[in-house]
């Protein structure tokens, strides 16, 4: 849960998240909390920016054989982040590589529902790659659905609600 001098918003949540599972992990400040806030106030402010999705693509196309979500080396399937059928964009931004088990384990459920409720694992340890590409894909989601403002108080709640 961010801080309460975080909104509660859509918006709020995706750059909070973003500052804390991205660019702390990515900074080595993982549990520096001065320097996510600081990180999400700059997000918010526009002086910084979420990267492109090049960033996590040319990422995974460094691990090749690597699942993204385990850690285990061998052969490993795409496997969406977020599912078409929960309104996932079709594209590379929404593939990652994941073993067998992993794969079959998500199958079509988004990442944070996976990752939370089924495997029990806390949303300040979702891989940083997914995690990424999850808090991309639902900023412009919800930046095109006019949502950013809606009221949110779950990282479970930044996928739902934004009807393209």
């Amino acid at each position: 849960m961010p801080s309460p001098a975080v909104p509660r918003t859509v918006g709020d949540f995706i750059l909070y998240y973003y500052a804390k599972l991205v660019i702390a992990v990515s900074a080595g400040q993982k549990a520096n909390y001065r320097f996510i806030i600081d990180q999400y106030k700059r997000l918010k402010s526009g002086e910084i920016r979420m990267s492109e999705y090049d960033r996590e693509i040319q990422k995974l196309a460094q691990q090749p054989g690597l699942c993204v979500f385990c850690g285990s080396q061998g052969t490993t399937v795409p496997v969406e982040v977020v599912p078409r059928r929960l309104g996932g964009p079709v594209g590379m931004q929404n593939l990652v590589h994941a073993c067998d088990e992993c794969a079959r384990s998500k199958d079509d459920k988004d990442l944070v529902t996976w990752w939370c409720d089924e495997l029990g694992r806390n949303k300040d340890d979702l891989p940083r790659i997914p995690a990424g590409l999850f808090l991309k894909m639902a900023y412009e989601r919800h930046t095109v659905a006019f949502t950013l403002k809606r009221r949110c108080t779950d990282i479970r709640e930044i996928w739902e609600g934004a009807q393209r």
